[in-house]
């Protein structure tokens, strides 16, 4: 039997016997004789497989495949992290990593920017989005892959890349050599008021940069803190808090973010495994001047994790209302546990379930659907068809249903776009379109070449400058359609004026999102955003809801009571 090119990997499956020995004890050493067996039939079969497979194969490869395939026979969650994935994880939960401070993706081929962040060496060097990366360090960046070319872009602090960009409007390329900083993954990346009283606060993340402990210096302030201050010193009396499409994180930031709108004593979430180490009920310790502020949280079906811990204990205390779609559903708990043989490699493991505070499960079921359709599922149950699950009671005496997610208290579908539409945005229409605008503050100074160590001569034919305020106006509708026609994209006169409204729309958010930021973005698109606007007519609810629950319900039923017949005539 020949084992030479198990290498590290082959280890990796003995270091998870070895933590696991460590990890639960006597549980695994009293099957030890049976888990030698099963190593010894795994190797057998590896060194088979690699000896005499009708084509090379890597090790490698095998081991991590077959670890992952096992873990998945318990559940969609628990995980064998490889090191890159280990590394990402970590940079996620500290909140920040090394390199220039931009978000990539390959459009076409090309490595484009989406977005730089602010603050950032990317962002004071004027980079913007849009900007197609062509080299890195004088490498033709063309068909690269997005993980090496994220690879080659960071590095340790302060150390050098060079990278050319072309960017629409501009005659030569831009050469930059920028010097790698710590980048903050921001789980706050920006906030303002919604209305007049109304503060809106954007949450992507569940990180160490997101809320304090409780426990942590009377004078910690971290971003979510920060925003509720700002906003509040702006006349703020109520706020939105807009947790959509936000995957989770560190359970103990979702104590914490709980913790800064709920009463002192009040349980946010309980967990229950296998053993009593695995029970734990999160209570909040500290009184928060936030608590009486009128809430509404936003969700969507691809809030998860930690955001439903945050969704589920604001809506069992009857603290502010959920609005939007009902949730992921993710409601297991996973370890991460580092392989203490292999540097670099963790293992996730589910080691509990956690409840909301009515004692509502939120996982939904995974026994009965493949892998694929469970990540990312093509059809989610409706409000209705949800709150069909066991009913538990808040403590006003409202009826919510476990095992599912978190349905919200007011369901409002996202609006989707029809088929002409959906064409455009998957032909990257209005981002495409959008390159060829740019911001009055910027085009033309030195931020905006600054590092080229030569100035490129700018063509005002080729860029149309905006400010914040920019309006979709009938020059641009028909600059868009003359980019349809260079694009040779398909439409016809009656496609565009059917859905002018949506097109305008689209197109705003693209120029801003390329000229000024998501912020900005956000500020401007939310005036057609359904959920939000949903959110902003509901604060007086969510007031009533703070103040006098009884009330609201009684209100509520009084909504939903079918209205008798008129008498015949």
């Amino acid at each position: 039997m020949r084992l030479s090119r198990l290498g590290a990997f082959s280890i990796a499956v003995l270091g998870i016997s070895t933590l696991a020995g460590g990890f639960f004890g006597n549980r695994v050493l009293a099957g030890g004789n049976k888990l030698s067996d099963h190593l010894r039939l795994y190797t057998l079969i590896l060194s088979a497989v690699e000896e005499n497979y009708a084509e090379p194969v890597k090790s490698d490869k095998l081991v991590s495949s077959s670890i992952r395939e096992m873990l998945r026979t318990l559940d969609p969650h628990s995980n064998f992290l490889e090191t890159k994935e280990y590394s990402t994880l970590q940079e996620r939960q500290k909140g920040s990593y090394y390199g220039l401070g931009i978000t990539v993706q390959s459009i076409d081929g090309n490595i484009t920017v989406v977005s730089p962040f602010e603050g950032t060496p990317a962002h004071r060097l004027g980079i913007r989005a849009g900007d197609v990366i062509s080299k890195i360090e004088n490498e033709d960046a063309r068909g690269m892959a997005i993980d090496d070319a994220v690879k080659r872009l960071r590095g340790p602090k302060g150390t050098p890349v060079h990278i050319t960009i072309v960017r629409q409007g501009y005659d030569t390329p831009l050469e930059f050599t920028v010097l790698r900083d710590e980048i903050p993954l921001h789980s706050v990346p920006y906030f303002f008021m919604a209305s007049k009283k109304t503060g809106y606060i954007r949450l992507t993340d569940f990180n160490e940069t997101t809320a304090c402990r409780p426990g942590d210096p009377a004078d910690c302030e971290k971003e979510l803190e920060k925003a509720l201050r700002a906003l509040t010193q702006q006349g703020a009396t109520s706020m939105i808090l807009d947790i959509r499409d936000n995957p989770g994180g560190l359970l103990d930031q979702a104590f914490a973010v709980s913790n800064l709108f709920l009463k002192k004593g009040q349980m946010v979430v309980f967990t229950r495994g296998r053993t009593k180490r695995d029970e734990t009920s999160y209570v909040t310790e500290e009184e928060s001047r936030f608590a009486s502020l009128p809430l509404i949280v936003l969700t969507s079906k691809h809030s998860a994790s930690a955001s439903e811990i945050v969704a589920g204990a604001i809506q069992d205390h009857d603290r502010g209302l959920i609005v939007g779609e009902t949730t992921f559903g993710k409601g297991l708990v996973q370890t991460i546990m580092p392989l203490r043989n292999v540097r670099g490699y963790a293992l996730a493991l589910t080691t509990a379930r956690y409840y909301t505070p009515s004692g509502r499960s939120i996982q939904r079921d995974y026994g009965s659907t493949a892998f694929e359709d469970y990540v990312a599922p093509k059809d989610r149950k409706t409000c209705d068809e949800a709150r069909s699950g066991e009913a538990k009671l808040t403590d006003a005496g409202r009826r919510v249903f476990g095992g599912d997610g978190i349905t919200p208290d007011f369901c409002v579908e996202q609006e989707t776009p029809n088929k002409f539409v959906a064409y455009l945005i998957a032909k990257a229409a209005f981002g495409g379109f959008a390159r060829s605008f740019s911001a009055a503050e910027t085009t033309g100074s030195a931020a905006d070449v600054a590092g080229a160590g030569k100035r490129s001569e700018v063509s005002a034919a080729k860029l149309r400058i905006v400010t914040r305020d920019f309006q979709v106006d009938d020059r641009t509708l028909a600059e868009f359609k003359s980019y349809l026609d260079t694009r040779k994209l398909k439409y016809t006169p009656e496609e565009l004026a059917a859905n002018r409204e949506v097109i305008v729309h689209q197109i705003t958010e693209q120029v801003l999102l390329q000229v000024f930021g998501e912020g900005e973005t956000r500020r401007r698109s939310m005036a057609w955003d359904p959920q939000v606007k949903k959110a902003l007519e509901l604060v007086p609810k969510s007031d009533l809801l703070l103040k006098d629950p009884q009330r609201f319900i009684a209100e509520r039923v009084a909504e939903n009571r079918p209205v008798a017949p008129a008498p015949a005539q």
